[in-house]
């Protein structure tokens, strides 16, 4: 996926636009707040990345927000895990429930790398392989989650000689924490599903959704997808629909459609240059594609 098409929101900016009420960190490599006052997410209504490993924890309050085109609401005890790769977007709180306290841990790409390879492995993985993004937290969990970040919160505020590197290795820890809990669950999923997906599977999704985010403004059909397999059209459908719950052309379609959303509300360019963009026969055919999968036309969207 191109990029430079979404809202692209460094940590820094995160701090800057997000986060008013209690933030301690390192520069702007890592950041732990607590968010208690209502929360402006007005710079996320539209589909944006954040340029970092993000896991928030809802202590109080609901909200919604989307993830790679899949909606979630979030409420009480639930963890939102996003990584650099992610599309967000969140929806605006309603009036009787504006009020949402939360606990956000926050690190760059370059930071998390610093915490060690297997970490990364152990979390990327288990992000990939899981269908959602937002987790349930037991209340042990929590509890032990909580101690590390208020041990994290004291060490930074010392003028210890080691002490970003007392954070470093605290963090290691919580990230591994974190990691268990997704692998946790990705067990739970596999044990719960009479089809669970095969290693070398989620090895073919994983390298299928890469494949799509590079060119799914190029190319649209299975079959592209399945000859840079190596697989069969059928083969890799059914791959796909095992590991993941969709199939090939519906994770295909969503990709196209965020990329399309972002052009008509981010960008000048006429409907006619988004679909020479998106690599559609004219505009007509790009026109039903888009209400097709919407239920509106591009100009509504645009518009609205």
């Amino acid at each position: 996926m191109n990029n430079q098409s979404y809202n692209k929101f460094s940590l820094s900016k995160v701090k800057e636009l997000f986060l008013k009420d209690y933030i301690v960190g390192i520069g702007d490599d890592f950041i732990l707040a607590h968010q208690t006052n209502n929360i402006d997410i007005q710079p996320l209504k539209f589909p944006s990345r954040i340029d970092g490993f993000i896991a928030a924890y809802c202590k109080k309050g609901r909200f919604k927000c989307t993830i790679n085109l899949t909606e979630y609401d979030i409420h009480d005890g639930m963890l939102a895990v996003n990584t650099p790769n992610n599309i967000i977007q969140l929806e605006p709180l309603d009036d009787n429930n504006e009020f949402v306290e939360m606990t956000i841990l926050a690190m760059s790409p370059q930071y998390m790398t610093k915490l060690g390879s297997d970490l990364n492995k152990i979390f990327m993985d288990a992000l990939t392989v899981l269908k959602s993004p937002i987790l349930e937290m037991a209340p042990e969990e929590v509890d032990i989650a909580t101690q590390y970040l208020n041990l994290i919160d004291n060490v930074i505020n010392t003028n210890s000689a080691y002490r970003d590197d007392s954070v470093r290795f605290l963090l290691a820890s919580i990230f591994h924490l974190i990691g268990g809990i997704l692998m946790k669950r990705l067990v739970a999923e596999e044990e719960n599903s009479e089809k669970a997906a095969s290693t070398h599977h989620k090895n073919v999704f994983k390298t299928f959704v890469q494949l799509v985010e590079k060119y799914h403004d190029k190319e649209r059909s299975v079959g592209f997808y399945a000859d840079k397999l190596c697989i069969t059209p059928k083969y890799l459908s059914k791959i796909i629909k095992n590991v993941s719950g969709f199939s090939a052309p519906e994770i295909i379609n969503k990709y196209v459609i965020l990329e399309a959303q972002h052009l008509l509300r981010h960008t000048d360019l006429s409907i006619k240059e988004i679909a020479d963009q998106l690599n559609f026969p004219n505009q007509s055919f790009f026109y039903k594609y888009f209400k097709s999968h919407t239920g509106c036309t591009p100009n509504y969207y645009r518009q609205k």
